[in-house]
């Protein structure tokens, strides 16, 4: 696929008629996925009645859930405007999202044709796959829907049909209301723009699986290039989180929650030029855009690493948000100031839940914890309050990536304090469902008011929590609280690892092969060079499907067992070579180990924060 642009008033040749029919109050939109042609999707849109003289239809600059600009009305060509006879309006255009309509007492409808985002160029402009949209046809349209479709400003709460024409062996899986009149026609409502905009759609050949737990019907949807991965896989990978996370808050948050999940091959051009990979949040759903891994092992630790975070969006914002969220303006957005809390407190959440349900191990959830410290440091120390409010601008909007790190690192140490200052007895956990229980999805809280409603809640003593690490951009004090749950943590410190040495492999996608990297014969026990073929280990061939087990062990050993590794230099035959881990003295930064023996009260407050 192409992108290409058409100018204004171009017809398209060939195309069927398609007009949204006024079925009652707000907007009835027609999105025709039948007769695409130029990799472009037809849109009508029947407006509702305007009282204004002039108009401006709004397509989104930002979306909730996504902090940079997106300006999705960049895709938009060959915007019409017209009356109920059919007579064409004035359109002005003011920048790219802007469509200023004259005469909007008589405006009746609205057509224009949209250019998919996943086959734009990947430079600084680029919208992350997540929160884009594709247009595959006769295999998949990923429908974020304010990519397609946005609103007449201050019109943006009236209620939406949208009316889609697509193949019949194509299925659309969503959280949104849906009609399935036909095998070709799906009618989707939402009550307002920002219901609408909270619903993707995944459009592909039916592949799905669904579950209950908690109280929620879970469901999956899977569009996989090459039909490597399956949603009743999928759906096996999830339902244990989903178990942990119904063990960790009681009963689900929400009644349904909807899994969309799109996995491009490793050669797919769709794949961006970073390799980056994720998914993006919604309130009943989630979508996803991730490598399709052949290993299975590999794939279940991508899966529930980015999916526990999401899911947990469930909570915040959905159930816990200011009025900027709530009311979100999605011409000129203002920034709440608590990315700490929507996603440091759900990325630290989502570890927990893993640790507390067995999915990952305490020494596992540690080590993450101290990844996030070695992540968090490549960023200056500042407030974390005023970089969420101005996440938009620079320098603040580089420093967005450790929201994950330093933010969680914000939710392990705030929910060890309020255990301290409460004995035991209460919870960061308490603390968000009774903010949930107060507020839900459809009340916001001011943006000023949500920290002195948690020291409220909690122990006046958590104020300078806030005032010193949150508002103040103070280093988190790691030692002090560490110590209070028997880790022991060290900036930079001696210790001793098992290890082959320095060595690590990448996969060569061109021939197929696995090959040593970052490495040198001597600092190696097998004598590896840089680009070596990794033929076998312990007699089993390395392939796609088996690299992550075979191969991780060389990077990390578990045990001191010998390894035998077969390779090729060059052009030169296959060797064979065995060795054992060895010792070595190495210096590390951020040591964080488990003291070996705790007090009563570390352990005590240790096996509150990991066992429950």
């Amino acid at each position: 696929m192409k992108t290409r642009y058409l100018a204004l008033g171009l017809i398209l040749a060939g195309t069927a008629p398609v007009v949204a029919q006024q079925a009652g109050p707000g907007y009835q939109i027609a999105l025709d996925l039948q007769h695409v042609q130029n990799d472009r999707v037809r849109v009508v849109v029947n407006t509702p009645p305007v009282k204004e003289e002039q108009v401006t239809y709004v397509m989104p600059s930002v979306v909730p859930g996504s902090y940079s600009k997106k300006d999705y009305g960049r895709f938009v060509t060959s915007f019409k405007a017209y009356d109920k006879k059919g007579k064409s309006l004035k359109v002005k255009y003011n920048g790219p999202n802007l469509f200023v309509i004259d005469k909007a007492q008589n405006l009746a409808r609205l057509e224009y044709l949209v250019d998919d985002t996943w086959d734009a160029k990947q430079d600084d402009s680029f919208i992350f796959q997540p929160g884009g949209t594709n247009i595959d046809v006769g295999r998949n349209f990923t429908i974020n829907h304010y990519g397609f479709y946005g609103y007449l400003e201050g019109y943006k709460m009236q209620p939406y049909q949208v009316s889609v024409q697509k193949p019949a062996e194509l299925y659309g899986a969503s959280a949104l209301d849906v009609r399935r009149e036909s095998a070709t026609k799906d009618v989707f409502t939402a009550n307002s723009y920002v219901t609408l905009a909270d619903g993707p759609i995944l459009y592909s050949k039916p592949d799905t699986a669904s579950f209950s737990t908690g109280g929620a019907r879970i469901g999956v949807a899977v569009m996989s290039e090459g039909g490597v991965v399956k949603a009743t896989q999928v759906s096996e990978m999830l339902r244990p989180m989903a178990e942990a996370l119904t063990k960790f808050f009681g009963k689900m948050p929400v009644p349904r929650y909807q899994f969309l999940m799109y996995f491009p091959s490793l050669n797919s051009p769709l794949v961006s030029m970073s390799g980056g990979y994720g998914a993006m949040e919604h309130s009943y759903s989630s979508l996803y855009f991730l490598p399709e891994f052949p290993d299975q092992d590999r794939m279940r630790s991508l899966v529930l690493e980015v999916a526990s975070h999401e899911f947990l969006h469930m909570l915040a914002p959905l159930n816990i948000h200011s009025r900027e969220i709530g009311e979100f303006d999605f011409r000129n957005p203002q920034m709440s100031q608590h990315l700490w809390l929507y996603e440091g407190v759900t990325e630290y959440v989502s570890q927990l839940v893993q640790v507390r349900g067995g999915l990952i191990s305490p020494d596992e959830f540690r080590s993450r914890m101290k990844a996030k410290i070695d992540n968090s440091q490549q960023y200056k120390d500042v407030s974390f309050t005023e970089m969420s409010r101005r996440i938009l601008e620079a320098p603040y909007k580089d420093m967005y990536q450790n929201v994950y790190d330093k933010g969680a690192l914000i939710g392990l140490l705030l929910d060890i304090r309020i255990r301290e200052l409460s004995q035991g007895r209460q919870t960061l956990r308490d603390v968000l469902l009774a903010l949930r229980e107060k507020y839900g999805p459809d009340r916001s809280f001011e943006d000023n008011q949500l920290i002195p409603e948690i020291v409220a809640l909690t122990n006046p003593q958590l104020q300078a929590f806030f005032d010193q690490y949150v508002i103040g951009g103070k280093p988190l004090p790691l030692a002090e609280y560490f110590g209070k749950i028997g880790w022991t943590y060290a900036p930079v410190a001696q210790t001793k690892v098992k290890a082959f040495g320095n060595i690590g492999f990448a996969y060569d996608q061109e021939k197929n092969q696995f090959r040593a990297v970052k490495t040198k014969a001597e600092e190696n026990a097998f004598g590896l060079q840089e680009g070596d073929v990794i033929v076998a280990i312990n007699g089993q061939a390395v392939t796609m499907q088996n690299a992550e087990k075979l191969l991780r062990p060389l990077v990390e050993p578990q045990n001191t067992e010998p390894v035998r590794v077969k390779f090729r230099h060059e052009n030169t035959p296959e060797q064979e070579r065995t060795a054992t881990p060895r010792e070595f003295d190495v210096e590390v930064k951020n040591l964080v180990e488990a003291a070996p023996a705790p007090t009563p009260a570390q352990q005590a407050l240790r096996d509150g924060l990991l066992k429950g």
